[in-house]
């Protein structure tokens, strides 16, 4: 179980009083209170054309200094980057970072900065270990040149909600805020009576609402990072529904005076896989009794989401014991724990900020199914993207296809005269090539060096669609297509 200890953070903090009632922004001395800002300049992977990369833009955010020489921000704030500037309040130097660790799932990232002066002057910080609702906290922002405001809001809801990249679910803070003309959701600090509350992730303006990655969750990100590897966070490995309708608990044979969550799907590469199935329904996790809405009681924090007793009290490797019923029949049983990785799902919901991977040939471009290709579309992109590709990704993010690690896709077709008849075709999923079943990019690449009777034949899912290409043909029309199409490589596989 996780350690419930408390970290110190580097946060030069020299004892904030609580702020004045009044639900006003009050600037704080110079050197009472001091986050860091975070200047980042970034391009993402074009997705359209994974070859290239799209115009470089800029962002700002804020993080707080931890030991040892260690900044803690929102994994947002530096994803994709390709430079990183550190800011302190009241100096008029940049000093340079680099990402040492990143966790997209939780949202939190640890940045590098190896000029040591960076951190002198910083005051140690505790995180706090329970936040309440309605209680009072600040948010710290630079005000320029040299001040620091702490804006006043308080905690409204404690909740387990997806985080803002991944799929994933964990605890939450929701808290009343108004940021003003000063935007928000940007790492902001979050603190209240000389302790880190969390770190913003998100804020609705019209709302004055702000989403908070929370102490806890950073606690054991921050504990996590200090071990010899990154372990991150455990997951459950099912999705689950509630089991308060009479009928379903009748058909179910629960007890009557029991709750239990309702397994309506078990990930094949999950914790669960092998001990749970389809049908059970989970009364209680290490004793710990869950209600037919799938929650229990944290003392602390009241009622809360199942999905939170695994990823906050238990690390990966940890072994928990289930109370369940199957077929109308309670027994427990063991479940060892694990962290659900990028590399377990189906279509990927966030990169990494490494090149896509992409295989062109004959003008065929060919790559996997990403959550960042379907934004691609645009802010609509639910409703007017490739319906068979939101399927597998609102349905198959984390199922395991026969045959299938991950889900090949045909992009488009570059026109040129060795693909006339195949230029229209667009968005298709690759099946197999040359006989061979295709389950990830790397398969493409080794099925091309099996041509069958001196062709290469791609099949599709989408049954009436097919692309043939005579082999010999290939390395003239691929350097051909290089340079009309400005494609200095025509594959990049990791």
């Amino acid at each position: 179980m996780k350690s419930s200890g408390k970290i110190l953070l580097l946060l030069l903090l020299a004892g904030t009083g609580g702020l004045p009632a009044a639900a006003e922004a009050r600037p704080v001395p110079a050197g009472e209170v001091s986050p860091v800002r975070i200047h980042v300049t970034y391009q993402h992977t074009d997705y359209v054309s994974p070859w290239n990369r799209k115009r470089e833009e800029s962002r700002s955010g804020y993080g707080c200094p931890v030991a040892p020489g260690k900044i803690l921000t929102a994994a947002d704030i530096v994803k994709d980057a390709t430079t990183i500037r550190l800011e302190k309040s009241g100096e008029s130097r940049y000093f340079p970072g680099r990402i040492a660790l990143v966790d997209y799932d939780v949202n939190l990232a640890l940045l590098a900065v190896d000029d040591d002066s960076f951190f002198e002057g910083l005051v140690p910080v505790e995180l706090a270990d329970l936040v309440k609702p309605d209680q009072p906290v600040q948010f710290l922002v630079f005000e320029e040149p040299d001040r620091i405001r702490a804006i006043p809001g308080s905690i409204v809801r404690i909740s387990v909600e997806r985080y803002f990249l991944g799929l994933n679910r964990f605890l939450a803070l929701g808290a009343a805020v108004n940021f003003e003309d000063r935007g928000g959701g940007w790492s902001e600090p979050v603190v209240s009576g000389g302790e880190l509350v969390g770190l913003t992730m998100s804020y609705n303006g019209s709302r004055h609402y702000a989403v908070v990655i929370p102490a806890a969750i950073i606690r054991g990100f921050l504990e996590a990072a200090g071990e010899e590897s990154y372990s991150g966070f455990a997951h459950e490995g099912f999705a689950g529904s509630p089991t308060r309708c009479p009928a379903l608990r009748s058909f179910l044979r629960l007890p009557e005076d029991s709750g239990g969550v309702y397994v309506t799907s078990v990930y094949p590469r999950g914790s669960a896989a092998g001990v749970l199935e389809r049908g059970d329904v989970v009364l209680a996790v290490d004793g710990r009794p869950l209600d037919a809405e799938g929650y229990y009681e944290d003392p602390g924090r009241g009622r809360l989401e199942y999905r939170d007793l695994f990823s906050r009290h238990y690390s990966p490797g940890a072994r928990v014991e289930l109370e369940v019923v199957r077929e109308g029949e309670v027994s427990r049983v063991g479940m060892e724990l694990r962290r659900w990785l990028l590399s377990d799902y189906l279509v990927p919901p966030y990169g990494t900020g490494e090149d896509a991977e992409y295989l062109i040939t004959g003008g065929a471009v060919f790559q996997e199914l990403t959550l960042d290709y379907l934004k691609e579309w645009g802010a609509n992109w639910p409703l007017v993207t490739n319906r068979k590709f939101h399927y597998h990704y609102h349905y198959n993010a984390r199922q395991s296809l026969p045959g299938r690690e991950r889900i090949v896709i045909l992009n488009r077709v570059l026109p040129d005269e060795i693909n006339l008849g195949y230029q229209g075709l667009e968005d298709l999923v690759l099946a197999g090539v040359n006989g061979r079943p295709i389950s990830r990019i790397a398969d493409l690449a080794e099925a091309l060096e099996h041509p069958v009777r001196g062709f290469h034949r791609f099949t599709f899912e989408e049954h009436d669609r097919e692309i043939v290409f005579r082999a010999g043909d290939l390395a003239a029309a691929d350097a051909r297509i290089s340079r009309q199409y400005g494609i200095p490589r025509l594959r990049l596989l990791r």
